[in-house]
């Protein structure tokens, strides 16, 4: 038999294969519906969420399909990684409203946590660099099943977007070089936290990516800090030629809603304008 012809035979039934499996995926994964995965033990350790409130629920992750999927085509994936202690599956709800109903694959998962110490400051719940192998675990298991389930993922424009403790935990496995997260994402955002955990961006993997870091103007405990970092971050990694952007958000506190929310949707489909022109903050940085 010609090579040529059974090299054309095996390429031809590969794509299909992928096409069909797609398909099936597709599915699977209803469109126009949420879909948890459920990931009971042992296969992760409990969620935050479980650690704080002491109710036993099962890890759960949330995805959804655009509205207008198509098993042909690429898309990119965005991961939106809630607040406070998460919630038991994080907030699908607002991956949805960042990334809009069409163009995007969407999901949210909860956080964890390695240990809880009641001793530290606001009940141990705020995450930390020692977090970082429970965390990097629990995401490669959790986030390993998307790309394994929908296998048409762009992961150059894919993105992960993180509030307040979630934002901690995105900061803490950047700044850890993790091999999984940083080659399934390329673009990260950190909303009102994270500023003081990210470091190292100038390394291989996480040089080539985009990175925003907003901060509200509204004052509050430690506001002013966060500020200062957020705009020092945006000066120290631009002397090495990284990505990282940071906008301060007009009349915003420790806050995530659709008008925050909109200004990351504008970023991730790289619009010059991240805020509207009617809340527009003069000391936007650029």
């Amino acid at each position: 038999m010609n090579k040529l012809f059974v090299w054309f035979y095996v390429r031809t039934f590969l794509t299909v294969a992928l096409v069909l499996n797609t398909i099936a995926i597709a599915q699977e994964i209803t469109l126009g519906k949420n879909t948890e995965i459920m990931f009971p033990q042992p296969d992760l350790p409990p969620t935050l969420f479980t650690m704080m409130t002491g109710t036993g629920a099962t890890p759960c992750l949330t995805i959804r399909l655009p509205d207008d999927y198509d098993s042909t085509k690429t898309y990119p994936l965005l991961v939106y990684v809630p607040g406070f202690h998460g919630g038991p599956k994080g907030n699908i709800g607002n991956a949805q409203t960042i990334a809009g109903p069409k163009g995007w694959i969407v999901a949210s998962v909860p956080l964890f946590k390695e240990s809880i110490d009641k001793s530290e400051p606001a009940g141990g719940i705020i995450i930390g660099f020692q977090d970082y192998p429970v965390i990097s675990r629990a995401y490669r298991i959790i986030l390993g099943k998307i790309f394994e389930l929908i296998p048409n993922i762009d992961r150059e424009k894919s993105a992960m977007v993180g509030f307040s403790n979630g934002a901690l935990t995105i900061a803490v496995l950047v700044s850890n070089q993790d091999e999984f997260i940083l080659t399934h994402f390329k673009n990260f955002c950190f909303v009102d936290h994270g500023m003081f955990h990210l470091t190292d961006l100038h390394k291989k993997h996480a040089r080539d990516c985009r990175f925003l870091v907003l901060v509200g103007d509204k004052e509050d405990y430690g506001r002013d800090l966060k500020i200062k970092r957020s705009q020092l971050l945006q000066e120290e990694w631009k002397l090495l030629g990284v990505n990282l952007k940071c906008q301060i958000m007009k009349n915003t506190g420790h806050e995530f809603y659709d008008r925050q929310m909109a200004i990351v949707g504008r970023w991730l489909r790289n619009e010059t304008e991240l805020e509207s022109p009617a809340l527009r903050d003069t000391t936007i940085l650029r």
